[in-house]
């Protein structure tokens, strides 16, 4: 814990960034929810009704995030891995300010809280994860050029902490499926 504490207050400059960047995200998505017309609206809100009877988060997206985490590693070595990571966090931004409105168009009064267990049970640790990521993407860039132009192999141990980080987002994922989901139901469903 307090490594992770000292590269989060080393990097504050790039983790400032990313947390403004995703709140532009946020931004954008309640913006984007109130650009549908009405009937859109309304009919987002009718499929939704029976949000929490069934799974929210579906074992398909544990593949999903697998593959989309790959790719990202893959793409760290053609050097459009952090741009592509900065578009997913910021996509992940819109995501849950589009999802924002729509909890309080379906829930009224009990939005807030809803929306707050559904963001610590599904999304809070997933971001975190993501965010730290981003930080340590950002560093295996700097050395993995410093690596090419010295011709050694110094990337590998930030390459193994990036692995590492993704089997920290699957390992959620599984708990999130299998122990997440489940408490929603049971406090929400």
């Amino acid at each position: 814990m307090r490594t992770l504490w000292t590269s989060l207050k080393k990097n504050k400059t790039l983790f400032l960034f990313i947390t403004i960047l995703f709140f532009f995200g946020v931004l954008t998505g309640v913006l984007f929810y109130f650009k549908q017309d009405l009937s859109t609206r309304e009919t987002l809100s009718l499929s939704l009704t029976n949000l929490f009877q069934e799974n929210v988060f579906p074992y398909k997206n544990i593949f999903y995030h697998f593959v989309l985490l790959l790719f990202l590693v893959a793409s760290l070595f053609c050097f459009i891995g952090v741009p592509l990571l900065v578009f997913y966090i910021f996509f992940e931004g819109i995501s849950l300010g589009f999802i924002l409105p729509l909890f309080f168009s379906l829930f009224k009064i009990n939005a807030f809280v809803n929306f707050l267990l559904y963001f610590v049970l599904i999304k809070f640790i997933f971001l975190f994860l993501l965010f730290f990521l981003f930080i340590k993407s950002c560093q295996f860039m700097r050395v993995y050029m410093a690596s090419i132009k010295k011709k050694n192999y110094v990337f590998m141990k930030n390459l193994k902490y990036i692995v590492i980080l993704i089997l920290f987002i699957l390992l959620n994922d599984v708990f999130i499926y299998f122990v997440s989901n489940r408490l929603l139901i049971l406090l929400l469903g």
